[in-house]
């Protein structure tokens, strides 16, 4: 049983991978008022540890929900056991924010060929990086989520040059061929989309993670719309899915039946759930 669950937040990019009751996995710690990644954690039953701590991209607005989530695990006694970010960032050289607060090594060190792999059950997690870029958003790393039928990209900020450069890694474009499932990049804006990955990859459906007052532009939803093959079986009955027009969205697997995707409008009583 698998559930990765994309939720609709106002500052940068948050999910949650579910394994059973077992094992939890944070994509990002954006936030909103009425979603704390923070709270979250706390309110998921069984959740005992964190197992990985995934920051894809190290900016203000994805790390806006990270100082209550480390606090909070702190306060609670719950552990993190592994963190995950692109080893190729000079944290340094960032903007002003302040390094990670946390006594974790980064889990991730001398990727080879960009790349590497890390395995939970039936989860493989991939990752690739760009070792250096012009911008911030170039640097993001790059997310592949693979269990039986789901195949899915979290491309986190990346912009055309940043995927121009990993489409020149023969590995990265093998991942993308298998990808039914594709989170745009920058949350659907134009910045972020490059003709060249559709080369390779062939979605079922595109999701787009934006904000409550950034609906999906005509144009991108056009160009995604014609990049979208669309799905069989009542897998989603839409190509294009957006948190902004549906909220929550989660993506599901159990047992032997076919992968499958449902929304869920967020409310104060039901975003924890």
């Amino acid at each position: 049983m698998i559930d990765i669950k994309i939720f609709q937040v106002e500052q940068g990019f948050c999910a949650a991978i579910e394994l059973g009751s077992r094992h939890t996995i944070l994509i990002d710690c954006g936030s909103s008022h009425q979603f704390k990644p923070a709270q979250y954690i706390w309110q998921r039953k069984h959740c005992e540890y964190l197992d990985y701590l995934i920051l894809p991209a190290y900016t203000k607005d994805h790390l806006s929900g990270f100082d209550e989530l480390v606090n909070q695990f702190y306060q609670h006694d719950i552990p993190i056991h592994f963190l995950v970010f692109n080893p190729s960032l000079n944290l340094e050289q960032l903007s002003d924010l302040k390094p990670f607060p946390l006594p974790l090594n980064n889990s991730l060190k001398n990727l080879k060929d960009q790349s590497q792999t890390i395995e939970i059950e039936d989860l493989k997690l991939t990752f690739f990086e760009n070792k250096s870029a012009n911008n911030e958003h170039d640097l993001s790393l790059v997310t592949f989520i693979q269990d039986q039928d789901i195949n899915m990209i979290l491309p986190a900020d990346l912009e055309k040059e940043g995927w121009l450069k990993l489409l020149e890694s023969e590995s990265f474009r093998a991942n993308l061929e298998k990808v039914n499932i594709f989170v745009a990049s920058n949350h659907g804006r134009e910045i972020g989309y490059c003709e060249e990955v559709f080369n390779y990859c062939h979605p079922e459906v595109i999701i787009v993670s934006n904000k409550e007052n950034q609906p999906l532009s005509d144009e991108m939803m056009q160009r995604y719309s014609e990049k979208a093959k669309g799905t069989i079986s009542g897998i989603s009955k839409k190509k294009i899915i957006t948190t902004y027009d549906e909220g929550t969205i989660v993506v599901s697997k159990y047992l032997d039946c076919l992968r499958h995707i449902v929304t869920q409008k967020q409310t104060n009583s039901s975003i924890y759930c």
